[in-house]
C-alpha cells in the first residue's frame, strides 16, 4: 500500500465526514438522520476508495472495491428517502416503496461481490501503470448502467421534491434549502464530468471528492448552526393549524412571512403582504406600529374596526434574535379574544347583578324583619291588651290615629315588595297600552291629599297640554305614588310639593318636586347608582329605599331615564319622561 495526495485527501475527508454523521444519527431527529446516513454511506465510499488509490495490485483494489458499494448502492436510496421524509411525503415512505429504493442498491451490491463469476457489472478490469501510481481501469457491463441509472434517478427526484415543496418556501428557511440543493447538485455535476471522460489520470473518479467537500460543510452547519432544527414542512404544518394569525417581519420591518389564520383575523385576504409594512395595513401610526418600535417581548389588547364590527384582540411581539444577539426581525402574534372578552363581560355583570340580588337578599330581610314585622306586632300586642283590658277603649282610640299611619307605611311597603317580587320574576312582562296620564296622577293626588293636609304641605298639581302616554299603566302608577309618597315622607310643614306634567313633542314630562329635607351628596349618588338605604323622614317615617329602586326600574322600561337633582336641605326633583305613542 502506497498513500498519494488523492489516497491521503480521500481518506482525511471520509474520517471528518463519518464522524459528522455519527454524531448526526445519535444527535437529531428521524428525517435529518436519513441525511446523515447519506453522508455515512458516502464517507464508506470515500475511505474504502482512499485505499483503493493506494493499493499496488488488483486483488487489493477489488477488495476495496466491494467494500466502496456498500456506499455508492446505499447513498443515493438513502438521499431519496431523506427528501421524502423531510418534505413530509411520509405516506411514500411504505415497504413496498422501500424495496424498491433500497432492492436495487442491494442487488447492485450482490452483483459487484459476485462480478467475477458473472462479469455484468464489470466486463472487464485491469490494472494501469501509466500514470503515477497505480490505477484500476474498468470497463462497464449492463448492471452497472442499470447502477448508473439507478443513482441518477434517485438524485434527480430527491431534488426535483425539494424543489418542488420549497419553491414558495418562507425566506427564513432559504440557507437550509439551498445547501440542500447544492448538496444533490455539486456531486452530480462531478460524476457527469467522470462519464464525459474528464478524469485525473485517466480513471480518477472525483465524485466522492465533490461529496465530501459539499457534505463537511453542510455537517458542521447541521451541528453548528442547527440549520435544520425546525423543518420547513413541519412549520407549514404548524403555521396551518395554530389558531393564531401570525406575521413575520425582517429587520426592517417588512412582512416576510404569514399564517392563513391572518385572512380571518382581519377579515380580508392577505396573499399580497409580502414585502409591505404594518403601516399599510393598520395605517400609519397605528398602535400596532408604535408597539414594533419598542423592539421588545412585549404583549398588548387592541382592537380593530372591521366590516363585521369592532374585535377584540391580544397582540405579542416577540423579537427573533440570532445567537449573538442580532436582531433577524420581529413575529408578531394576533388572538381574537373578542368572544373571551365578551364572556368576560358578562361573568362580570352577572357578578355584579348577584352581588346586588345578594344585598337586596338581606335588604329584604331586613325590612320584612324590621320594618313589616315592627308594625304588624306592636298592633297584635295592642289588640291583646285591649281584650285583656290592660288599656281602656279611651287610650285604644287614642292610639288609632298612629296606627293607622303605621299601616300607610305597611301597606305601601307590602305593594312595593309584591311588585318588587315580580320585578324579579323572568315571567315579567310588560302591558304597554295608551292611557291619560293626567287622571292617573289626579287619583295619586287624590289619595295623598288628606296626608299632605295633615302634615301642613302645600300640595300643587300642574297639568299642560294632551297628557296621553304609551307605557305599562300599572309600572307608571307605582312610580308616581312612590315619588309622591317619598316626597311627602321628606317634606314637612310650610313646604311645597308640585306634581307637574306637561306634553312636548314626542313625550310627556313628568316632574315632582318639593321643598323638603333635600338629599345628601353621598345618598344622591346611591340614588343614581340603583342603591338601596334606609332613611328617616322629617316625622320619624322610615324609608326602605326599595320604592326608589322601582321607580328606577320602571321609568327604564317604559323608555325613559330617571333624573334626579337636589340639594340638601332645600328639596329635591325628581323627573321622567314617557313616549305619547309607541313610534316614540
Amino acid at each position: 500500500m502506497e498513500l498519494n495526495i488523492f489516497s491521503v485527501t480521500l481518506l482525511f475527508s471520509g474520517i471528518i465526514v463519518a464522524a459528522i454523521s455519527t454524531v448526526i444519527i445519535y444527535r437529531l431527529g428521524d428525517s435529518v438522520r436519513w441525511f446523515a446516513f447519506t453522508m455515512l454511506f458516502v464517507s464508506i465510499w470515500a475511505l474504502a476508495y482512499g485505499f483503493e488509490l493506494s493499493s499496488k495490485n488488483l486483488e487489493t483494489m477489488l477488495f476495496w472495491i466491494k467494500i466502496e458499494y456498500i456506499g455508492i448502492a446505499l447513498a443515493p436510496g438513502a438521499w431519496l428517502w431523506f427528501c421524502l421524509k423531510y418534505t413530509g411525503l411520509e405516506r411514500y415512505t411504505h415497504t413496498k416503496f422501500a424495496l424498491l429504493v433500497f432492492g436495487i442498491p442491494v442487488i447492485t451490491y450482490f452483483m459487484v461481490f459476485t462480478n467475477s463469476f458473472h462479469h455484468l457489472h464489470y466486463r472487464n478490469v485491469m490494472v494501469d501503470n501509466s500514470g503515477p501510481f497505480p490505477l484500476l481501469a474498468i470497463q462497464p457491463g449492463p448492471w452497472y448502467f442499470i447502477h448508473l441509472s439507478f443513482f441518477y434517478i434517485s438524485l434527480f427526484f430527491g431534488i426535483i421534491i425539494l424543489l418542488y415543496k420549497f419553491k414558495n418556501a418562507d425566506p427564513v428557511f432559504k440557507k437550509q434549502n439551498n445547501l440542500l440543493l447544492l448538496a444533490g447538485l455539486f456531486p452530480w455535476a462531478f460524476n457527469i464530468f467522470y462519464l464525459l471522460g474528464f478524469r485525473p489520470f485517466g480513471h480518477i473518479d472525483l465524485t466522492p471528492y465533490a461529496f465530501l467537500i459539499m457534505y463537511i460543510f453542510v455537517g458542521i452547519g447541521l451541528i453548528r448552526f442547527d440549520l435544520f432544527s425546525i423543518k420547513p414542512i413541519a412549520r407549514d404544518k404548524v403555521f396551518e393549524v395554530i389558531s393564531k394569525g401570525i406575521l413575520v417581519l425582517d429587520p426592517n420591518s417588512r412582512i416576510i412571512d404569514f399564517n392563513p389564520f391572518m385572512t380571518k383575523i382581519l377579515e380580508r385576504p392577505v396573499s399580497n403582504f409580502i414585502g409591505k409594512r404594518l403601516e399599510d395595513i393598520f395605517g400609519k401610526d397605528s398602535q400596532f406600529e408604535i408597539q414594533l418600535n419598542e423592539q421588545k417581548k412585549i404583549s398588548i389588547e387592541s382592537s380593530l374596526s372591521l366590516t363585521s364590527g369592532q374585535k377584540d384582540l391580544s397582540v405579542e411581539y416577540v423579537p427573533i434574535n440570532d445567537k449573538k444577539g442580532n436582531s433577524l426581525g420581529m413575529m408578531i402574534i394576533f388572538e381574537d379574544i373578542t368572544q373571551k372578552k365578551s364572556i368576560q363581560n358578562q361573568i362580570k355583570n352577572q357578578a355584579e347583578e348577584l352581588k346586588n340580588l345578594n344585598s337586596l337578599k338581606d335588604k329584604l330581610f331586613t325590612i320584612i324583619s324590621h320594618d313589616l314585622k315592627g308594625p304588624i306586632f306592636g298592633i297584635r300586642e295592642l289588640i291583646k291588651l285591649s281584650f285583656e283590658g290592660v288599656i281602656s277603649q279611651k287610650e285604644f282610640l287614642d292610639i288609632l290615629p298612629e296606627i293607622n299611619k303605621n299601616m300607610d307605611s305597611v301597606s305601601i311597603l307590602l305593594e312595593n315588595l309584591l311588585a318588587w317580587t315580580s320585578s324579579q320574576l323572568k315571567g315579567e312582562f310588560l302591558d304597554k297600552r295608551t292611557f291619560e296620564l293626567d287622571k292617573l296622577v289626579d287619583q295619586q293626588v287624590s289619595l295623598f291629599e288628606k296626608k299632605t293636609q295633615e302634615k301642613g304641605i302645600t300640595l300643587s298639581l300642574q297639568k299642560y297640554g294632551n297628557l296621553q302616554v304609551y307605557a305599562d299603566k300599572n309600572m307608571i302608577d307605582l312610580a308616581i305614588r312612590n315619588l309622591i309618597s317619598n316626597a311627602i315622607k321628606f317634606s314637612g310643614k310650610g313646604d311645597l310639593l308640585t306634581v307637574f306634567l306637561k306634553e312636548n313633542e314626542d313625550n310627556v314630562t313628568v316632574k315632582i318636586k318639593d321643598t323638603g329635607l333635600g338629599i345628601s351628596e353621598e345618598n344622591l349618588e346611591k340614588l343614581r347608582n340603583r342603591e338601596s338605604f334606609t332613611t328617616i323622614g322629617k316625622d320619624k317615617e322610615s324609608g326602605t329605599g326599595l320604592g326608589m329602586l322601582l321607580v328606577h326600574d320602571y321609568v327604564i322600561k317604559n323608555g325613559g331615564e330617571l333624573k334626579i337633582q337636589s340639594q340638601h336641605g332645600k328639596g329635591s326633583e325628581f323627573s321622567f319622561s314617557l313616549p305619547k305613542n309607541e313610534n316614540s
